[in-house]
């Protein structure tokens, strides 16, 4: 049975190499538009098999959850931005510092432990928060996050102490 999983996998890899190689020379050779756009598939295809690489190894390896998480996520915003505009970025790019905090989350999420990821991830989400905050007002303000993270770190220490 594991055996056939295994391979119903590869094959479904194979296919959709296939199938996007195809679109794209038929994009190239101008038969049909907008392949181009797509290419956030790929991080949400490595994003989804990392994911399955984690429960396929019984949830031990909580570094391909958190890579999974993150990918899936900047695959969204890419996407987002693909069908708006890239100059969005100027204003969202807290987003990757709140994705990485995500990913921290869902690693003590799914082991239901290790305080130090909870910690972390929030922090960095409550700095993605703090980043958009402090940029939508006034980007000379930035130092203030520089201030409020030291001010996590030694809170984050005082949690920790046994």
């Amino acid at each position: 049975m594991q055996v056939t999983v295994k391979k119903s996998r590869y094959n479904v890899l194979a296919f959709l190499c296939i199938s996007i190689g195809a679109l794209l020379i038929l994009e190239n050779y101008g038969y049909i538009r907008g392949v181009y756009n797509l290419w956030p598939v790929f991080p949400l295809i490595a994003g989804a098999g990392f994911y399955l690489l984690y429960k396929d190894r019984g949830k031990k390896d909580q570094v391909l959850l958190a890579m999974g998480v993150y990918l899936l996520q900047f695959s969204a915003l890419a996407f987002y931005e693909n069908y708006t505009s890239w100059t969005g970025m100027v204003y969202l790019w807290p987003f990757f510092v709140g994705f990485l905090g995500v990913s921290f989350l869902s690693i003590y999420l799914s082991t239901g432990k290790g305080t130090i990821f909870f910690h972390l991830g929030v922090l960095l989400i409550g700095l993605c928060l703090i980043f958009f905050l402090i940029f939508s007002v006034d980007y000379r303000l930035w130092p203030i996050s520089l201030i409020l993270f030291g001010i996590s770190i030694l809170l984050i220490k005082e949690f920790n102490k046994p």
